[in-house]
């Protein structure tokens, strides 16, 4: 990576002003190691800092721009609409709303057929557990295990981090109940762990008879747990016996993260509501949406509507992001991608990486300090792994139900010399961070 400055690039601040005024005036959401990063310009995989040092990014600006940094076709359908019609409310409709809610609905799964705009992806869970709710008359949620579903307080009550919950500082709706999801690297159970694990499953939606809906995610974003055909088929299969809505939660799996264009597309699922958000616009505005079927959508009562919600911006740039997934074969390659990244990972043989999961180009490394016993790497090696990574260049993150997944999610254009660059990077750090504990 080079350690000059993007041409063109503008920026009135040096790289410590930038910081220094963060610090002054922005509360942030985390305080992360070598963060905030101050960028001021990011194209395709490569985002620049204030003075000109270069990272590949393997957050895709927290799992957003899946077409890359920028896309000039995403840049310039935005552009494009911003001279004709900007926001009209949820009260009236445009163009590009109407386009991109036709799109998504012939690109959905067939039992979803009307699109509810919003502006996030913890708005479209909040009103996806209302449809819910009101068409089942019933108040209760099962929610799967390690589940990240938001963080306003109806869908942080769905998620399965009691770390996020705690954030709340009141205690949240005793309405949603969890069960048990296939982290089979870690399967409590001796025997047959998808029988068994499934098994609780039934068992604890038995005892809940006011259910509405099962929430879930296809694929679990925090950690990469990747449940398999039979796993999902007897789950999907348990939700109908108990005669439950389900609700895929695809705001991180969608738009061709996983090597399909949604998730459920790889189990052959068809919710009664899905959500979807992140890289739904192609990291221009916020935008986010509920997909549903016409029994469900028909008596809905939203009370209101999130007053951005179906910007026709962000709208327009999200059909741009659609045909620029299949125009430019992104979904393929995302497929192609991940499975070598995968290989390329577990080549390492390394003593400290315990499990490799990808589907597409979620997914990432959990790191151990034994492949026998899976004791979580010690999270002092872990920031020290970060650290360097970071000083390579290198944007991640770490996850995952014990703190100790690396999250690996680059934009899904990356190119196989950019993945291996990340894995020599990976493997250099490793041994010299070794040396020193």
């Amino acid at each position: 990576m080079s350690d000059s400055a993007h041409k063109g690039t503008s920026n009135p601040m040096s790289r410590d002003e930038m910081l220094a005024k963060d610090k002054k005036y922005i509360v942030r959401p985390w305080n992360g190691r070598n963060e905030p990063v101050p960028i001021v310009s990011a194209k395709d995989c490569v985002v620049t800092e204030a003075g000109g040092k270069e990272y590949l990014d393997f957050t895709s600006g927290y799992f957003v721009n899946n077409v890359g940094h920028t896309h000039p076709k995403v840049v310039a359908a935005a552009t494009k609409q911003m001279q004709s019609v900007s926001q009209v409310s949820g009260r009236h409709t445009s163009y590009p709303v109407i386009n991109l809610a036709e799109k998504l609905v012939q690109i959905s799964p067939k039992s979803v057929n009307k699109v509810f705009f919003t502006t996030s992806g913890s708005e479209s869970n909040e009103f996806a557990l209302k449809m819910a709710r009101q068409y089942k008359n019933k108040p209760d949620i099962a929610a799967l295990d390690n589940g990240f579903h938001g963080l306003s307080l109806g869908a942080l009550a769905a998620c399965g981090s009691e770390k996020y919950r705690d954030t709340a500082g009141v205690p949240l709706a005793s309405n949603v109940y969890r069960v048990p999801t296939p982290y089979c690297y870690r399967c409590p159970h001796v025997n047959d762990c998808e029988t068994q694990c499934l098994d609780e499953v039934e068992q604890t939606i038995e005892k809940h008879p006011n259910t509405a809906a099962m929430l879930a995610e296809p694929v679990q974003s925090v950690g990469g747990i990747i449940p398999s055909d039979r796993w999902w088929k007897r789950a999907d299969e348990i939700r109908q016996k108990y005669n439950l809505l389900l609700i895929l939660d695809e705001i991180q799996t969608g738009m061709g993260r996983t090597g399909k264009l949604f998730a459920a597309e790889h189990y052959g699922l068809e919710p009664d509501i899905m959500t979807s958000a992140k890289g739904l616009s192609g990291g221009v505005g916020s935008l986010g949406v509920v997909l549903v079927n016409d029994k469900i959508a028909e008596g809905f009562f939203g009370g209101t509507t999130p007053t951005s919600g179906g910007n026709a911006i962000s709208a327009a740039a999200g059909l741009a992001l659609i045909e620029t997934l299949y125009e430019e074969n992104i979904i393929d390659h995302c497929a192609q991608a991940g499975r070598y990244f995968h290989d390329a990972l577990v080549d390492l043989n390394d003593p400290w990486i315990g499990d490799v999961r990808f589907l597409g180009l979620l997914g990432g490394v959990e790191m151990v300090s034994s492949k026998e016993t899976k004791e979580p790497l010690a999270k002092a090696i872990l920031g020290s792994i970060h650290d360097a990574l970071h000083e390579q260049g290198m944007l991640v993150t770490l996850s995952g139900p014990l703190g100790n997944f690396f999250r690996l999610q680059p934009p899904l254009t990356i190119k196989t010399n950019q993945i291996d660059h990340f894995v020599t990077t990976f493997n250099t750090v490793l041994q010299r961070v070794r040396t020193t504990v």
